[in-house]
C-alpha cells in the first residue's frame, strides 16, 4: 500500500467515526422541527475538517481542497480533493449507501484515490498504475458481456435535476429489462462506481454528474480494468457516464446511446 493511501486511509476512517457518531442529529433535529439540509452540512464540514487535520499535518506544503469549504490550504505541489458525504438524501434518512471519497491529483492528473462506503466501512481504493483493491484485496471487475443475467447500476430521475431525462431512463430501464438485466438504484453514483470496480455490479450508468462525483470511482475503477465513456462513446466524461467491465461496455454504450 502507498504512504499517501495509508494517510488518506487514516484520515478517512476518522471521518467515518465522526460521520456515524453524529448522524442522529440529523433524526433529532427533524424532529425538533430544524432544516435537516443545515444539519447535514454541518456534519460534512465536520468531517471535512477531521480528514483536513491529518492531510494538513502529513502533507503541511500541499493544496487541500473540500467540496463544501473549497480551498483549505493552499500548496506548491499535487492536491487533494475531499468529499465527505455522497448520497445526501440517504443519508438525511438514516439509511445505508452514502459514501466518502479522498483524491489525490498531481498535474492535472489523479494518483491516488480511495472511497468508503460509511455505513459498512468497506474501504474501496487505488494508486495509478498498482491496481485496485477493496478491504486490501485485489479487485477486478466482472467478466460478464451479455446484458442478460447483467446486475447494472443507475439513478432514479426523480429529482429536479434528472427530471427532464426520465422518459430516455424509463425506456433504457425497460429496454434492459426485457433483455434479462437486473437494475439497482442509490443516490450515490460513486459508490455504485466502486461496486462496478469491485464486479459486484457489471455496469453502471450515471447522469447529470459532477466531478467532485466521478473523479475517485472512475480512477478506481480503471484499475481494476473497467472502461468509462459518455453516452456516445467519448472517454472525456462531462456529465453523463457509462462504466463497465470491456465485454459488456460494447453491448451496453449502444442502448444508452439510442435512448439518450
Amino acid at each position: 500500500m502507498q504512504p499517501r493511501i495509508n494517510v488518506a486511509l487514516k484520515a478517512a476512517r476518522a471521518a467515518v467515526d465522526f460521520i456515524l457518531h453524529v448522524q442522529e442529529k440529523i433524526l433529532f433535529d427533524k424532529e425538533q422541527g430544524q432544516n435537516p439540509e443545515q444539519a447535514y452540512k454541518d456534519i460534512c464540514i465536520g468531517a471535512e475538517k477531521t480528514i483536513v487535520h491529518t492531510l494538513a499535518k502529513a502533507y503541511p506544503t500541499e493544496t487541500i481542497s473540500t467540496r463544501l469549504q473549497g480551498e483549505i490550504q493552499t500548496g506548491e505541489k499535487g492536491e487533494w480533493i475531499i468529499d465527505a458525504i455522497q448520497g445526501q438524501h440517504l443519508f438525511s434518512r438514516n439509511l445505508s449507501g452514502h459514501a466518502l471519497t479522498i483524491s489525490y491529483v498531481e498535474n492535472g492528473k489523479v494518483e491516488h484515490a480511495l472511497l468508503i462506503n460509511s455505513s459498512t466501512r468497506d474501504e474501496f481504493y487505488a494508486s495509478k498504475g498498482r491496481g485496485a483493491y477493496l478491504n486490501n484485496s485485489r479487485i477486478r471487475t466482472s467478466s460478464i458481456g451479455s446484458i442478460e443475467n447483467s446486475t447494472l447500476g443507475s439513478q432514479f430521475p426523480g429529482t429536479d435535476k434528472l427530471s427532464s431525462l426520465m422518459t430516455s431512463q424509463f425506456n433504457t430501464l425497460k429496454e434492459v429489462a426485457e433483455k434479462g438485466a437486473r437494475v439497482m438504484m442509490q443516490d450515490s453514483p460513486a459508490l455504485m462506481l466502486a461496486n462496478v470496480a469491485a464486479g459486484k455490479l457489471d455496469a453502471v450508468w450515471a447522469m447529470k454528474l459532477y466531478d467532485w462525483e466521478t473523479q475517485a470511482p472512475l480512477f478506481i475503477a480503471k484499475e481494476a480494468g473497467c472502461l468509462f465513456a459518455d453516452f456516445q462513446g467519448s472517454p472525456n466524461v462531462n456529465d453523463t457516464v457509462l462504466c463497465a467491465n470491456p465485454r459488456l461496455f460494447k453491448n451496453l454504450l449502444p442502448v444508452l446511446n439510442k435512448h439518450f
